[in-house]
């Protein structure tokens, strides 16, 4: 089995961030926790898209895993955050609730193992939706563990019966 992780390419909706848009994708997806979104509102949202991979384009999907890094914002000792996994028609495939101290933290919630397929992972989406304590958002990442196809073993090209017109090369019959 082989792992790829993936990460926000966009972001359909944002609220109570200090950043939005492009800005608050780059924050969150760039494997840097020292990168940051705060928030800045008590009632704060964001729904993220995700990049796609050729890695697990034909392969069978075991599993996805969504994590999350953070950390409290303000004078809170914990905040917690809810992390939703949807597909691409809007149902929710997982929700989890994570709790975060005061020192920066990576949260990941239990692995998702069915309905899944290439086309599946290639349309989810994420809701991060922290409560009013306040949150600093470092990173989103969804963990894809997939089993790749097999490929073709035989090294022999099949003709059906007609004529053929070498142009050039050798033929070893």
């Amino acid at each position: 089995m082989a792992t790829v992780t993936i990460r926000p390419n966009g972001v359909e909706s944002s609220a109570g961030f200090d950043v939005s848009g492009a800005t608050l994708v780059s924050r969150i997806n760039d494997n840097d926790t020292g990168t940051i979104a705060t928030q800045t509102s008590t009632t704060c949202e964001a729904v993220f898209t995700l990049e796609n991979s050729s890695d697990y384009s034909g392969a069978t999907i075991n599993s996805i895993r969504l994590s999350i890094t953070g950390r409290t914002a303000g004078k809170a000792s914990s905040c917690q955050a809810t992390c939703i996994i949807k597909n691409a028609s809007g149902t929710d495939l997982q929700s989890t609730t994570h709790t975060f101290g005061n020192t920066t933290s990576t949260q990941a919630g239990a692995d998702v193992t069915s309905g899944l397929d290439s086309s599946i992972v290639d349309g989810l989406q994420i809701t991060i939706d922290p409560d009013s304590a306040g949150m600093r958002l470092a990173e989103v990442f969804l963990t894809v563990n997939y089993t790749a196809a097999a490929a073709a073993t035989t090294p022999f090209i099949g003709f059906n019966s007609g004529k053929y017109k070498i142009v050039a090369g050798k033929i070893k019959i």
